[in-house]
């Protein structure tokens, strides 16, 4: 098969976009121990429950056979550096396969959720070669995280894409994002409530995640 120049590159430039990014579409094949990274008193491990529970409930009416774990706290320093370094390389504001610092890696749990106190775009991290991932939740004081709302539909989001959701480009959704013009100061809400997903959202969840589903 030949390829012209501008197609090779084409495809090269799809391999380093599909290598930096957190693995959309990639289902869980067991049910995953979530694991809360953070500090004593931050009212973010109650979002985090919050949005545990929405999809939990979200997959059961659906008729989905699968659910996130139940939530472990553990309290411990948070490294920073680390959530910033991988922070840049899933949003695609750095070069080549996102290599997953160590200090993220060696968190225990399945689905480990970071709560960060410094300012870096929230993430959903790849898959690492145990078959485990990070999200790294940007610091509550940093804009716009101290908007009301923001919080919780920025954790639920990113938990969205832990378990297989990519982005769409409906501000009015829960999993719009990047490349789109959506910015997670559009989930501000006087009335705390979580967006919305979008009915194809739902059936590639039940694709993902069918009734027979199984923890393996």
């Amino acid at each position: 098969m030949r390829y012209t120049i501008g197609g090779v590159l084409l495809i090269l430039m799809n391999l380093m976009a599909n290598s930096a990014h957190a693995q959309f579409g990639v289902p869980w094949r067991h049910t995953p121990q979530v694991i809360v990274i953070g500090a004593k008193d931050d009212p973010r491990v109650e979002l985090v429950e919050e949005a545990i529970a929405f999809w939990n409930r979200t997959l059961e009416e659906m008729g989905s056979g699968f659910r996130l774990g139940a939530v472990e706290h553990i309290v411990q320093p948070v490294p920073e550096d680390a959530l910033q370094v991988l922070s840049q390389f899933v949003v695609g504001s750095a070069h080549g396969p996102a290599d997953i610092p160590q200090a993220l890696r060696q968190l225990p749990g399945d689905l480990r959720i970071v709560l960060g106190e410094s300012d870096f775009v929230s993430f959903t991290g790849p898959f690492d070669t145990a078959g485990k991932r990070v999200i790294g939740i940007r610091g509550l004081r940093v804009p716009p995280m101290n908007l009301p709302n923001v919080a919780r539909n920025v954790i639920t989001h990113e938990l969205g894409h832990a378990i297989g959701l990519g982005h769409n480009s409906d501000p009015t959704t829960l999993m719009c994002g990047r490349p789109a013009p959506c910015r997670p100061g559009l989930f501000r809400s006087e009335e705390p409530r979580v967006f919305p997903l979008t009915e194809e959202e739902k059936h590639h969840l039940l694709k993902m995640y069918p009734a027979r589903w199984k923890s393996r």
